[in-house]
């Protein structure tokens, strides 16, 4: 693929916008989500662990974290941001940070903080109402999120649309030639975290993750925890009770369709998954929240 034909193909889908200021309670570990996450410092000071290495944010720095990418947040005093989070496809199923260079930490201009200052004034009210990922990155109607608050006007609508191009567009690097074959993992599973999220309702195994990173299970596997930090198996357990208890937020539905819902049909099983994971059973989770 040439840089030149991602015209008219790239779609960009906000899901979250606004502005926010955190303080000691933003750290939070192990994050993996379905969406990407922009961020412009405007003040304050915070940390970003990711690909195995330590990003420090400051006031005018803008960051990205893309989708299906494992990090952790940490903020020792406070911090000041904007932030858009959004999907990104190519036409043809394709994903943009296959193909591009990503820089991920860049040097906000007036301009921009401007452009982030429009982008919220075309799109209120699509804040994140509580701050822990586990409540807000999971949920399958993603691409159903705000869309009752989004205008219909069809200029704001390409205005807003060509504000998050052009942010975006402050990560991408200079290199003169696409990286489709590049040999970096992180961005080579993002194909195992978007079968994943696609299919957390069926029966994954290993074997069908390998194949699609052409692999061995074994391979694969080593690579996978040196990844991530756990196992496929493990990260697969984590993301169904994440999404269990997403969907007892907000679905309605009842612990066995949860269950079910989550590829965990076994009651049993899934009440001490979830245990294990949350500290308490299914039933008493669902209380607290309801209470």
């Amino acid at each position: 693929m040439k840089y030149a034909n991602y015209q008219n193909t790239l779609s960009l889908h906000m899901i979250y916008t606004g502005h926010c200021e955190v303080g000691k309670e933003w750290c939070y570990r192990n994050i993996i989500s379905p969406f990407t996450r922009l961020y412009l410092i405007d003040k304050g000071t915070a940390n970003v662990y990711m690909n195995q290495k330590k990003y420090e944010l400051s006031e005018g720095d803008m960051f990205i974290i893309p989708k299906f990418t494992f990090h952790t947040y940490e903020c020792i005093e406070y911090m000041s941001h904007y932030y858009i989070c959004f999907l990104d496809q190519l036409i043809g199923g394709k994903n943009l940070f296959e193909y591009a260079d990503i820089l991920y930490k860049v040097r906000a201009t007036t301009l921009d903080e401007c452009l982030m200052k429009r982008f919220l004034e075309l799109n209120p009210n699509c804040y994140i109402t509580n701050p822990d990922p586990k409540a807000y990155d999971n949920r399958p109607e993603l691409f159903n999120i705000n869309r009752e608050n989004i205008h219909q006007e069809f200029k704001s609508d390409l205005e807003s649309n060509g504000i998050l191009l052009q942010l975006f567009s402050k990560f991408i690097g200079t290199s003169s030639q696409p990286i489709a074959n590049a040999k970096n993992p992180y961005k080579r599973m993002i194909k195992v975290f978007n079968y994943i999220n696609n299919n957390l309702n069926k029966n994954i195994h290993v074997a069908e993750l390998s194949e699609i990173m052409c692999m061995t299970p074994d391979h694969f596997t080593r690579i996978f925890k040196n990844l991530n930090g756990m196992t496929p198996n493990q990260y697969l357990q984590f993301k169904r009770i994440e999404r269990a208890q997403t969907l007892m937020l907000s679905s309605g539905m009842n612990i066995k369709e949860i269950a079910e819902e989550i590829g965990i049909p076994n009651l049993s099983q899934f009440s001490k998954l979830f245990h294990k994971q949350t500290g308490m059973s299914p039933s008493c989770y669902l209380r607290k929240q309801n209470s």
